[in-house]
């Protein structure tokens, strides 16, 4: 009689860690999917007045990857993808879009979850000269998790 019971204790912390990881797995999404539509929207408007200055190709709609996969799951990292018809210099395109964020974060009230970053962060910029490409990375400082990675790339001397 004990061994059903320990059994039937055994089968319900199973089906409850189930349930646990399938709804934490689910609003994980949730949030990645509410970061990465941020995220977009903050490039866009970045892009808005900045598209001429960074030599863009006009594209009809931005998307991004996340990617900060190999950080964490609840990292809000993604890159942008961005065809080009000349290169500016990294630092000029990194300001350039930083300020912009800025003032779309300040403007949409949006809060960031560090102390000393904004909200919307560009974490990378570089060309991929090959096929005539911008890649940027923005980082969407709204939990612990992404203020982590981006104290991470700074002990890693990347020029956040």
């Amino acid at each position: 009689m004990w061994i059903l019971w320990i059994l039937v204790v055994i089968i319900s912390i199973i089906i409850a860690v189930t349930i646990y990881r399938r709804y934490g797995r689910r609003l994980t999404e949730r949030q990645i999917i509410a970061s990465q539509q941020v995220v977009n929207k903050g490039l866009t408007y970045a892009l808005g007045d900045l598209g001429d200055a960074l030599y863009l190709i006009p594209e009809r709609h931005i998307s991004s990857t996340l990617v900060a996969n190999i950080w964490g799951h609840e990292v809000m990292a993604f890159e942008f993808v961005l065809p080009v018809s000349d290169m500016q210099e990294v630092i000029v395109v990194r300001q350039a879009v930083n300020n912009a964020l800025k003032e779309y974060a300040e403007k949409n009230n949006l809060k960031s979850a560090s102390e000393t970053d904004m909200a919307l962060l560009v974490t990378d910029v570089w060309y991929d000269a090959r096929v005539s490409e911008l890649h940027i990375d923005i980082a969407h400082i709204v939990n612990q998790e992404t203020a982590a990675y981006i104290r991470d790339l700074r002990k890693l001397n990347q020029p956040v």
